[in-house]
């Protein structure tokens, strides 16, 4: 929304510079006469219904009032605590907090695409993860490692107090197809007993 404000404030500013420049202008060359383009504006108000000239003026003072909202109103940066020790606490933001703790699920084979929420509460954080998962993989030992992983880092690593944490499974993706040098290599694994050579 700040963005459409800016546009339309700059329109604005530029339509009131190039109405001085004109005026400026007007003043040493007469090119018209003011007193005639006033007359014409006035009388084409006149000339409107006043029921549909009262609707569009509401409509211009419902859409300046909603900018002015838009343009004072400074979103706050949601912010977490963790109490670091006696003398005070350390504050985090909830995208920093969400973003470590996808990395850290990213780390955890046949999960794709993590996606992490965290709702701050009074008495301490509750996670909200999603993501896809590999067919054929135990759902029920998946969504547990993956809330204990999240959970193990929220509060080991970064030191807040979990109340909660959701797991939701948004899809189920096929396994990715082995490639004949995989399958080269796991027959020499299984020949040799050991890592393939290079």
């Amino acid at each position: 929304m700040r963005v459409f404000n800016k546009i339309v404030v700059i329109v604005l500013l530029l339509f009131l510079a190039v109405v001085s420049v004109v005026s400026i202008v007007n003043i040493f060359l007469d090119l018209y006469d003011i007193s005639d383009v006033a007359d014409r504006i006035v009388a084409f108000f006149t000339q409107v219904n006043q029921f549909i000239l009262a609707l569009i003026l509401f409509f211009i003072l419902v859409v300046s009032i909603v900018l002015l909202v838009f343009e004072l109103y400074r979103r706050k940066r949601k912010v977490a605590s963790i109490s670091s020790d006696q003398s005070g606490k350390t504050m985090i933001t909830l995208k920093t907090i969400a973003n470590q703790i996808r990395d850290k699920l990213d780390k955890i084979e046949n999960v794709i695409e993590p996606r992490v929420n965290i709702a701050p509460r009074s008495e301490g954080i509750i996670i909200n993860i999603y993501s896809s998962l590999v067919k054929g993989d135990n759902v029920s030992q998946k969504t547990e490692q993956i809330r204990n992983t999240a959970t193990n880092y929220a509060t080991e690593e970064l030191g807040f107090k979990v109340i909660k944490t959701n797991y939701t499974a948004t899809g189920f993706v096929a396994p990715k197809e082995e490639t004949k040098q995989d399958r080269a290599e796991k027959k020499w694994e299984d020949r040799v007993g050991g890592d393939s050579p290079e």
